[in-house]
């Protein structure tokens, strides 16, 4: 059981969040662009909650997240995950990260900065050097798909990937039967799946567990 919950956290392998609440946007200097207050399911049941909320200004724009899970077995807490970042983002590429996690008690921080050619990534291991243009799993950016490498803003790795179109499909949103463009994202032991308004805004989010468990990001 305990097994099945760690690996919870490789299918979130971009998870976006840092030290901010949902309480802190507002303070950013044009206010919040778009907001997003999901509720996280595992097979139906709610554990938790994940928001995001994208801030614009001028040609630049910050991207906050906070997640909070906690799974329950036979009334006892079996496994905690919460996980909070803040991205600074220019010209569709990532400027800077601080991302901390703490994934069922293992602590994970990463940080990074665009410096000169290169973006340089720290951990509490290690420190590397990318190309100076990446992304994170941005989902609130449908265009993110487009990459074939990704930033794990849990573990600062770099991630390939692959996606692909599903299709056309009517899902729950909001309380509301709404058209939705069904997109499936492929890395190593790692399939998600994202749902899309015809204006590519994010709707949901779904993946599976290695026992084939459902993981799911609804709004109500």
């Amino acid at each position: 059981m305990i097994k099945h919950h760690r690996y919870l956290t490789r299918l979130y392998i971009a998870l976006i969040l840092c030290c901010f609440s949902v309480l802190n946007f507002a303070h950013a200097s044009n206010g919040i662009d778009k907001n997003w207050q999901f509720k996280v399911y595992l097979d139906g049941d709610e554990i938790g909650f994940h928001n995001f909320s994208v801030v614009h200004n001028d040609e630049q724009h910050e991207v906050y997240s906070s997640a909070q899970f906690d799974v329950k077995f036979l009334f006892i807490n079996a496994y905690s995950y919460r996980h909070d970042n803040v991205e600074r983002w220019s010209n569709q590429c990532l400027d800077s990260i601080n991302a901390v996690t703490d994934d069922n008690g293992d602590l994970y921080k990463v940080s990074g900065k665009a410096v000169d050619e290169s973006f340089i990534i720290s951990t509490l291991e290690n420190m590397n050097e990318y190309s100076p243009c990446i992304k994170t799993f941005a989902y609130w950016d449908r265009d993110f798909l487009n990459e074939t490498t990704l930033l794990n803003s849990q573990t600062g790795e770099m991630i390939e990937v692959s996606s692909e179109f599903i299709g056309n499909e009517t899902i729950r949103h909001m309380g509301q039967d709404v058209d939705a463009r069904h997109y499936r994202l492929r890395g190593d032991k790692l399939q998600i799946d994202l749902w899309y308004s015809a204006d590519d805004h994010w709707l949901a989010l779904e993946s599976l567990t290695e026992n084939g468990r459902v993981v799911r990001y609804e709004i109500p």
